[in-house]
């Protein structure tokens, strides 16, 4: 909160008090400094496990899909899609929150018993099943890529909060306090002066009596 030298009385008592508040401030900016730099190194490592995981499940559609075709061609597509059928139409996802860095993040849990079942070996071919094995395995790993989605956007706006903070502390807070301080530092110069030479002039007058 900005400080309005006019409005505050040039006192001894407001000059500890003012800088007293901005010695708390500059601690609080440090905290906020180490909490950004904390931030975006959090931030970065997220960002990079975001796009390695991205390619992984990118890989595990395409060999789904790969698979699901040889599966077709293998055992015709109308069997296929006989196998297909026993997909569930939906997946369910078990959502929880923690905490990272004072922000509430996502925790995303694909409920296994709604996976695709795995088709018996009987009568259907191993492409098959190995497209069902990569699905599982892209849907688990999609999960985890929306939890990520997710709680760096919550991430990056704490960060922008933070900065923000820092911004405030540097461009108002910090220059009002310090000219508050410095106005009242002066007067309270020129007031000491005053006296000092008021009681030196009664010094002198007393002398000449």
């Amino acid at each position: 909160m900005a400080v309005d030298p006019r409005k505050v009385l040039p006192t001894k008592i407001n000059l500890i008090r003012l800088r007293r508040e901005a010695r708390s401030i500059r601690r609080i900016r440090k905290v906020l400094e180490e909490k950004r730099s904390a931030l975006i190194l959090y931030v970065r490592s997220m960002i990079e496990e975001y796009e390695r995981l991205y390619e992984s499940v990118a890989e595990e559609v395409d060999k789904a899909y790969k698979a699901y075709g040889r599966a077709a061609i293998q055992a015709g597509y109308e069997r296929v899609r006989e196998m297909s059928a026993l997909t569930p139409p939906t997946l369910k996802l078990r959502v929880r929150e923690r905490v990272a860095f004072a922000v509430k993040v996502p925790v995303v849990d694909v409920q296994k018993e709604t996976f695709p079942p795995v088709p018996g070996v009987v009568d259907v071919p191993p492409s098959m099943i190995e497209a069902v094995q990569a699905l599982r395995e892209a849907f688990t790993k999609y999960s985890k890529l929306v939890e990520l989605e997710y709680s760096l956007r919550r991430l990056l706006e704490e960060l922008k909060k933070t900065q923000r903070l820092i911004n405030a502390i540097d461009n108002v807070v910090m220059p009002s306090l310090v000219k508050a301080i410095k106005h009242i530092s002066l007067v309270l110069e020129e007031r000491s002066r005053e006296e000092f030479m008021r009681l030196k002039m009664m010094k002198r007058k007393r002398q000449t009596v």
